[in-house]
Formats: C-alpha cells, structure tokens, sequence
C-alpha cells in the first residue's frame, strides 16, 4: 500500500537541474517554507564526466563528455522515483511548520493560521465556538450538535438544564445534583 503524502496541493516544485527543493506554503495566509536542498547525484557526475572528457580530448574524450552532458542535462528534475523521494524527504522536512485542520482539512502554518488550544485553524475555532454559544458540544469528541445524539460520534448530547427548585445546572441529569428535585 501507498504511503500518503502531505502537502499534495499545497507546493511548488523549485527543484533545478542542480537537485531538489520544494516550497510548502499555507492555504489560509500564503507564507511558504522551502525545504533543503539535495543536490542531483546525476547532474554531479555529468559535470565531472563533461570536464574529463574535455581534459581528456579527441573522440573517447568527445564521447566522455557528452555522455557526461547527457547525465547533467538529460533527467527531468519532475519526474521519477528520486523526485516523488525527494518530496516525502521535503515534506519531512517541513511537517512541524504546518498543521491539518480537522474541521476544514486544509494545511495552515502554526505560527500564524493555528489554534493550539482548539486543535483547528482559526477559521474553523471561531466556527465552533459561535456553533457552540447555539448548541451542545460533544462531551467525548468536541462536536456541536443540536440534537439529542452527536452527529459525529454518536454519544449522547449532555443537555444544560436549571433546576426548577434551586436554578443549578443539572446537565442532562434526571436530578439535581444539589437539591435532589427531579428533571423535568
């Protein structure tokens, strides 16, 4: 099975014939990280074969370099099994200057589009939290649901009742947990 990668929307491929490099940039505000660069075993052996064939001379030396030339010039630096490993490889590089919301499923920056506390994008945290002021959040997964039951997980939705005889929250309970007067 298939590794997944990250970011496979969200990059640009800057890699040169010289090697590889990818920029990484967040879908919310647009600031991008550049991974570091890997040189291309291919263009570095075309150089050394291209300047020894033409130190070397005559038709061995014409051919040594232009294999050598072949080598540097001749590999797409987009396609093939080094750049999708020089992607995973970028994409490490990379992983902890970016989160995926689990509200939107977008990538943003932490530094600017994160709510830590939330575990969301910002966006999608302020979402929640004007949802939440209008429902009922999920004691167990941290959905907002108007029903009796999550619509995400399925367990049941704790409903913010006052007592009838002393006005404490009795969250759902069929008696208050300070008086004793039934729910209800």
């Amino acid at each position: 099975m298939a590794d997944t990668v990250p970011f496979t929307s969200n990059y640009t491929d800057v890699s040169t014939y010289d090697g590889y490099q990818f920029e990484f940039y967040c879908r919310r505000c647009g600031n991008g990280h550049r991974s570091a660069f890997r040189p291309a075993v291919t263009s570095f052996g075309g150089r050394i074969a291209e300047l020894g064939g033409s130190l070397l001379g005559g038709e061995l030396g014409s051919r040594i370099q232009q294999v050598g030339m072949f080598a540097q010039y001749g590999r797409s630096s987009t396609r093939g099994v080094t750049n999708d490993q020089r992607l995973r490889e970028a994409a490490e590089d990379v992983a902890e200057q970016f989160h995926q919301c689990r509200g939107c499923t977008e990538w943003v920056c932490r530094q600017v589009c994160w709510n830590e506390p939330t575990g969301l994008c910002h966006q999608c945290a302020a979402q929640r939290l004007s949802a939440a002021s209008a429902g009922v959040g999920c004691p167990n997964c941290g959905a907002v649901g108007s029903g009796r039951f999550c619509g995400d997980c399925g367990t049941p939705l704790a409903r913010s009742v006052a007592c009838r005889s002393c006005g404490a929250d009795t969250q759902g309970a069929r008696f208050c947990g300070q008086c004793g007067t039934p729910a209800g």
